[in-house]
């Protein structure tokens, strides 16, 4: 796949920062050596705030605007695991089409490969929707995918894509780059005991001492003391031959804590909240890039925000597709709105048909209608729910029922149906907020 020029910019910023950042923890590293050497203990600088000041020297990191207009560069906000390690974390601040995915895939290959020096490892890919999920699970999966391609020459050909509920062991991690897809509200967690990634399963006996070597558990917490360990208070067998016995949770989080994943946080303006930081963090990670078309750009949870692509860039590119024509109209609601984008729709349909009579190019014109409802319990007249969309259409439009799908989080008729192939018939997609992203 063959970069736009905005996006060989952005990939070359990361590659400044990464070179930077090397540099700056070596000197860091070196410093607590030496101090070692005179017998005193000091903790590690903040390798990451140090390459940040040292980028916005170079006067290459972007300006944001306060509210009266003035430019300046977002201070550095350090991030620190469940260990008090500083993360490095930098955000990708691409307007929605830009091809965040890509450039993360990219950006990935470079600091597996440049920074970290390796080919193997855990990445975990935080996505906020189900749509997000399957269009990059799909993307993923597929070895032909541009972003496959990138993963694979990244690892040597040897990538594995894991789901939450996948089992994979430690020689899978140390031998492979393994690439686990995550729902943002499954490592948001409320509570440790609701949700199944901080359970005890005993499906990963690779990664932890045996759960009756107590001596054994006792030294991972001692080396890695954010993990969550068993409540034996309840397993008087154990402890009656074992005083103070201790036993490490075998669970999916734990595991993560372990093999500090270099973390991908797709809409990482999603991921603001303390729980969903607190989690993020608590998982170790070696590395965070944050993805977003609207980051936050103050307060606590701000980004920070190494490339700022404008959208002028992708209209260069020729990436947004003009013209964008918007009616606003107060008369009729949303029956008179159905009827106008219905006739609209016809017109399109007819310049479609001539133009693939005079070019053979076929282009199918679809209605995406977003309605308020989609409920089976909410349907009233104070909403407009999907079923009266539907009904209208093929009561009062002439619409065929073949013609409509509904998608939502419950219903989904659009599956795997290709839209894109001319035997497909779909000319109405009627959703809340399925289709929002992805």
């Amino acid at each position: 796949m063959e970069l736009k020029d905005y996006q060989q910019g952005v990939l070359q910023k990361i590659d400044r920062y990464l070179g930077v950042l090397a540099e700056k923890r070596e000197d860091a590293e070196a410093f607590v050596e030496f101090q070692k050497s005179r017998g005193k203990e000091v903790e590690l600088a903040d390798y990451c705030r140090d390459a940040w000041v040292h980028l916005n020297h170079e006067r290459m990191l972007p300006y944001l605007r306060d509210r009266d207009g003035n430019a300046f560069v977002a201070p550095w906000l350090s991030r620190r695991d469940g260990l008090h390690r500083v993360i490095p974390n930098i955000c990708l601040k691409v307007p929605t089409g830009g091809g965040k995915t890509l450039l993360a895939a990219c950006a990935l290959e470079r600091i597996q490969t440049d920074y970290f020096k390796r080919q193997t490892g855990f990445i975990l890919w935080v996505v906020p929707s189900d749509a997000i999920y399957r269009q990059t699970w799909k993307q993923l999966a597929d070895r032909e995918h541009p972003y496959r391609q990138i993963l694979e020459r990244a690892s040597g050909g040897r990538v594995k894509l894991l789901e939450k509920g996948d089992a994979f062991n430690r020689r899978d991690v140390e031998g492979q780059l393994c690439v686990m897809l995550l729902m943002l509200p499954s490592a948001a967690r409320k509570s440790k005991e609701t949700l199944r990634l901080f359970r005890d399963t005993g499906r990963f006996t690779s990664f932890f001492p045996p759960e009756d070597d107590s001596n054994a558990n006792r030294k991972m917490l001692d080396a890695v003391h954010n993990l969550d360990i068993n409540d034996l208070s309840d397993q008087g067998w154990m402890q009656g031959i074992v005083p103070g016995a201790l036993s490490i949770k075998q669970s999916l989080g734990n595991v993560l804590r372990l093999v500090r994943p270099v973390v991908v946080i797709d809409e990482g303006h999603k991921a603001y909240s303390d729980t969903a930081r607190a989690t993020l963090y608590g998982f170790n990670p070696h590395f965070i890039i944050e993805l977003s078309a609207t980051p936050n750009t103050k307060g606590k949870h701000q980004s920070n925000v190494l490339v700022n692509v404008p959208g002028t860039d992708l209209k260069d590119e020729e990436m947004i597709k003009l013209p964008i024509n918007v009616i606003n109209e107060d008369k009729g609601g949303w029956k008179h709105t159905m009827t106008m984008a219905h006739a609209k729709l016809e017109n399109l349909t007819r310049d479609a048909e001539s133009l693939q009579a005079e070019t053979g190019r076929y282009i199918r014109p679809i209605m995406l209608v977003r309605v308020e409802r989609t409920g089976k319990e909410q349907r009233d007249t104070a909403f407009v729910h999907a079923e009266d969309v539907r009904e209208y259409l093929i009561d009062k439009l002439g619409a065929r029922e073949e013609e409509i799908r509904l998608k939502t989080s419950e219903k989904d008729e659009l599956g795997s149906e290709d839209l894109l192939a001319e035997i497909c018939p779909v000319r109405f997609i009627i959703t809340k907020d399925a289709l929002r992203e992805g």
